[in-house]
C-alpha cells in the first residue's frame, strides 16, 4: 500500500499492523488484511522476522513477514493509505520507493525462496496443490481435534457463527463445516456442500455424502515420518505405495471416514 502519512508518506509498504495482546500470529495475520484491504486472505509460507525501528519513539520491533492467498472479497485500500497495488516479481518498485528496511529485507527473502516464485509455476504445471476442501461433518468438535491434534493442521480461521473451522495446508486450506439432518439440495448431487446452513441453499442442510478423499503434498521424509507417528496414536494406516512414475502415498482414514492421502513427489 502507498502510505498517506509520515514516516514514509508516498512511499510503498507491505500490508501490516500490530497483533494485539493474547492474540496468535496468524490470527492477527488474517485480521490485519480483512482490515486493511476488506478481502480475506490466508496464510502459505512464514518467511521470517526482519528487525526495523518504529516511528517516532525509536523502539526497535521485530516484524514477522508471510506470503498469502487472496481467498475472497473485493479488494479495495481504507482510510490510512492512499493506495493499494500488487506488483509482480518483475515490477517491484525502487528500493528508494519503498518506506522500510524491513520490507526490503522480506520481499528480497520472498523473491529467493524458491516456493515463492520457481515453485509456485513448477506446481501450477507439474502438480496441482489443494487450494481449498470442505468436509461436512455431523460431530466438528470431534473432527477439529482429529485433524489439530493427530494430524496437526493450524487453525486459521474460527467461524462459530456459521459453525466452520478453516485449517491452513500448504497452499490453501481444509474448512470442516458442521451439518445436520437432511440430505443435500438438488442443485449438489454427489458433490461436497459448498455451504453451511439452510438458509445458504434453495433446499435443505447437507447432510452426508459419504467418504471425501483428498491429498497433502509432503517430502519423502516426512512421508515416512507421519506414517510411523500417526501408527502410534492408533490410526490405521495403509502404505506407502509406489506409484510408476515415483510417486509415493500413504492412507488414512479421519473419524467419519473421509480418506487422507500424504503424497511425494519423486524430487521430494
Amino acid at each position: 500500500l502507498q502510505r498517506f502519512c509520515n514516516p514514509g508518506m508516498g512511499l510503498w509498504d507491505t500490508l501490516g499492523g500490530l497483533i494485539h495482546s493474547g492474540e496468535g500470529a496468524s490470527d492477527g495475520l488474517v485480521r490485519i488484511l480483512r482490515k486493511e484491504t476488506g478481502a480475506e486472505f490466508i496464510p502459505l509460507n512464514f518467511l521470517g522476522g526482519f528487525a526495523g525501528i518504529d516511528e517516532p519513539s525509536r523502539r526497535p520491533t521485530l516484524n514477522f513477514y508471510w506470503t498469502v492467498r487472496y481467498i475472497s472479497g473485493d479488494l479495495g485500500f481504507q482510510d490510512d493509505s492512499s493506495g493499494l497495488c500488487w506488483f509482480g516479481p518483475e515490477n517491484i518498485p525502487a528500493p528508494e520507493e519503498i518506506a522500510f528496511s524491513n520490507n526490503l529485507a522480506a520481499i528480497k527473502s520472498a523473491l529467493s525462496t524458491k516456493s515463492v516464485a520457481d515453485r509456485f509455476t513448477e506446481n501450477c504445471i507439474s502438480l496441482p496443490r489443494i487450494f481449498e476442501v470442505q468436509l461436512a461433518t455431523r460431530d466438528l468438535k470431534k473432527m477439529h481435534d482429529f485433524y489439530t491434534n493427530i494430524v496437526k493442521l493450524s487453525v486459521i480461521v474460527e467461524d462459530e457463527e456459521r459453525h466452520r473451522v478453516h485449517f491452513a495446508l500448504n497452499g490453501g486450506q481444509l474448512i470442516l463445516s458442521q451439518v445436520g439432518g437432511e440430505e443435500a439440495a438438488v442443485e449438489w448431487p454427489g458433490l461436497p456442500p459448498p455451504l453451511l446452513r439452510s438458509t445458504d441453499l434453495k433446499g435443505a442442510a447437507p447432510g452426508s455424502h459419504g467418504p471425501v478423499h483428498f491429498a497433502l503434498e509432503v517430502t519423502g521424509s516426512l512421508l515416512i515420518k507421519e506414517g510411523e507417528r500417526l501408527r502410534r496414536e492408533g490410526i490405521d494406516v495403509r502404505g506407502p505405495f509406489r506409484w510408476p512414475d515415483g510417486y509415493r502415498s500413504t492412507y488414512f482414514r479421519d473419524p467419519d471416514g473421509n480418506v487422507v492421502e500424504l503424497i511425494a513427489s519423486p524430487s521430494k
